[in-house]
């Protein structure tokens, strides 16, 4: 008589080992590491957001503002195309040569009296809006700025039909100009929100 061999079984494990609860445990610190840098994106994106939209309302205003500018009873005296006769000092008949009104006097009285001094920097929580002659990505500090461009068409057949040169506080503002609209994002880039007349 032959007789069988007894075969043993092995034991199998139902329970979850070390290396499995390690490995449980590392998707769940992954997951929670991809959520928190997820809702810092979502916070850095949205403040550019709103940056985006400080800079629309400033296109907005100057856009509605640029169709009276040229009126004798313009309601922003600093930001009229004529000095003192928007002001009032002088009236529209007479020829009296002043100085022009200048962007540094039109943005400040911009600030202090239109609906624009109720927007803030989301960069820089209880910081007003502020205005930048550029984006530099080496001064963070310029996050959520204002860039405004000057763009002034060159002569025809010029091999670059305009040059694009920043709206300092002295520029003249007697004529309409062609304006370029910026914001600085969180590394200080510009991007572009609009192109207006003012």
């Amino acid at each position: 008589m032959s007789s069988t061999p007894e075969h043993s079984t092995p034991t199998i494990v139902t329970q979850p080992t070390l290396s499995d609860w390690m490995f449980i445990a590392a998707c769940v610190l992954a997951l929670c590491v991809v959520a928190f840098l997820g809702k810092l994106a979502y916070v850095e994106a949205m403040k550019t957001e709103t940056a985006k939209r400080n800079g629309e309302a400033v296109m907005t205003w100057m856009q509605e503002a640029s169709n009276g500018r040229f009126d004798a009873d313009y309601g922003v005296a600093a930001c009229a195309g004529t000095a003192l006769k928007a002001a009032g000092v002088v009236p529209p008949s007479e020829n009296v040569v002043s100085p022009p009104n200048t962007w540094g006097g039109c943005i400040d009285a911009m600030l202090i009296q239109t609906s624009m001094k109720t927007l803030d920097n989301p960069f820089r929580e209880g910081n007003a809006l502020d205005f930048a002659p550029a984006c530099n990505t080496e001064d963070r500090n310029l996050a959520g700025n204002i860039v405004l461009e000057k763009i002034t068409a060159t002569p025809p057949g010029s091999a670059v039909p305009t040059v694009v040169s920043p709206l300092t506080s002295d520029v003249a503002i007697d004529q309409k100009i062609l304006v370029r609209l910026s914001v600085c994002d969180k590394g200080a880039y510009a991007v572009k929100v609009a192109e207006f007349e003012f």
